[in-house]
């Protein structure tokens, strides 16, 4: 082989590397470029802004997740938690008139406890993290419903600061869900890239054994995943219902599939299959300019679900191949 010949291939393999590595970046400015071509209104300030505001309860959903796949477990609860939250804090402020702030904090501590019993019986009593999430999440559902009659909860006055953690905006143009999304990522990031126990969870998910004989308490470390995905759910509940204004049986379920899509879109960004805090972001936030790019252009409503569908099903595969057929945080047996 030729000098030439060599070179030729050594950038063929960096470029394919390259794709690899950034590809969901790449498709989110290239949409984004097509939607703005295609209408110009799409890349103004204001629809940005809006863009970030959809992806900002799926990425907060979607962060939890990604720290439970990370520590190598799995949560299908996550957005009936978020369900149950939002209904309760609209329950809690309209039915017995509570102030928002004491409302959210038994809303959220609600959805952090949910997290607790998921870890309980997951890690200490053996029961598969994927069948056990999907029981709590049917569980859930039910009871969501049992508050709810099974109708929309809406009443005629809620405290002043009920809109602020959904509708509301900061100098009058950016969003409060932007807001507390950058906060959350900020957490996020710091907790796990900068912190021991952010490597514990990635040392827990990747080699348990391993982690085990090195001194880290491994059990403690999934259960704190799956309380994170409690939080975070319980957090983006909360989000939900300051948003609609009302609480419905299933508010948040509609975030579920988004969920999973926005945590398998980063598992191929930056790393090879890999789930991570980056790669879960900017998954969020290209699912969020498909869909927002569908309203804009006037798409047929039914090809939201068929592009959504499609997304999961690539990533999936993608992060099957990478990892040889091992999804991570899927174990059934």
């Amino acid at each position: 082989m030729c000098a030439h010949e060599g070179e030729t291939h050594v950038f063929r393999m960096d470029f394919r590397a390259y794709i690899r590595k950034y590809g969901v970046l790449i498709a989110l400015l290239v949409m984004f470029g097509i939607f703005s071509a295609i209408e110009p209104a799409y890349y103004s300030v204001e629809n940005v802004l809006t863009i970030v505001r959809q992806a900002s309860i799926v990425g907060i959903l979607a962060i939890g997740l990604t720290t439970v796949i990370i520590a190598g477990e799995f949560d299908m609860s996550f957005a009936a938690i978020a369900s149950i939250t939002g209904v309760m804090s609209v329950f809690l402020m309209g039915h017995f008139y509570m102030p928002a702030i004491p409302a959210w904090l038994i809303s959220w501590a609600i959805g952090i406890g949910i997290g607790a019993i998921n870890g309980i019986i997951i890690v200490y009593l053996g029961v598969p993290s994927i069948i056990e999430t999907i029981g709590m999440m049917t569980v859930l559902a039910g009871l969501t419903k049992f508050i709810t009659k099974g109708a929309t909860l809406y009443f005629a006055t809620f405290p002043d600061l009920f809109p602020i953690l959904g509708r509301a905006f900061v100098f009058k143009i950016v969003p409060t869900p932007v807001i507390v999304f950058l906060l959350v990522i900020l957490v996020f990031v710091i907790f796990l890239e900068h912190t021991k126990k952010g490597r514990y969870l990635h040392a827990a998910g990747g080699n348990p054994t391993a982690s085990i004989h090195v001194g880290i308490e491994v059990r403690r470390v999934k259960f704190l995943a799956l309380v994170i995905s409690g939080a975070t759910a319980g957090l983006g509940g909360i989000m939900i219902g300051s948003l609609l204004g009302s609480g419905t049986p299933g508010m948040g379920e509609g975030n579920l599939i988004p969920g999973i899509s926005a945590m398998f879109l980063g598992a191929v960004f930056l790393r090879d299959g890999m789930p991570n805090i980056w790669g879960t972001i900017v998954g969020a936030l290209l699912l969020a300019v498909l869909e927002n790019g569908f309203i804009m252009v006037n798409m047929p409503f039914f090809m939201k679900e068929i592009v959504l569908g499609s997304v999961l099903i690539i990533s999936v595969t993608i992060v099957a191949v990478l990892k040889k057929g091992e999804i991570p945080g899927v174990k059934l047996l």
